[in-house]
């Protein structure tokens, strides 16, 4: 995570609450345990919010868990433009991305990957 947020951590949710890490990573953790169930590696320039990555472990997918971090990160990012990228092997990232409201861009993305965006006058008119 590089760059300073122009909003508050933790972002808490009803089931997840998005924190700093220990390292450079922003952490999901589950509220029933206090178990970090993944991780959202970020980057901060100017205006904009790069998603570089939203990992959420094996053992804890399909529980909501990465769409309710990804929700609860772009609503403290509402003003800011947004952008997420998509491995190009992996479908299921470029669904995740679309079903939370970002649109992809033209051309190539990050190593080859999809670059997904989301302005800010679009920001709360993600599907819930």
């Amino acid at each position: 995570m590089t760059g300073a947020f122009p909003f508050n951590l933790p972002l808490r949710g009803p089931r997840f609450t998005v924190e700093r890490g220990s390292g450079t990573a922003l952490e999901i953790r589950r509220h029933d345990d206090g178990e970090t169930v993944g991780t959202i590696e970020v980057d901060m320039s100017g205006r904009t919010l790069h998603i570089e990555s939203l990992c959420v472990e094996k053992p804890h997918r399909g529980y909501g868990a990465g769409s309710e971090a990804a929700r609860l990160l772009g609503d403290a990012a509402a003003s800011l433009h947004v952008t997420a990228w998509a491995p190009p092997d992996l479908g299921l990232a470029v669904y995740f991305w679309f079903r939370m409201g970002f649109h992809p861009v033209p051309g190539e993305g990050p190593n080859a990957g999809l670059l997904f965006e989301r302005s800010p006058l679009t920001a709360r008119t993600a599907p819930g």
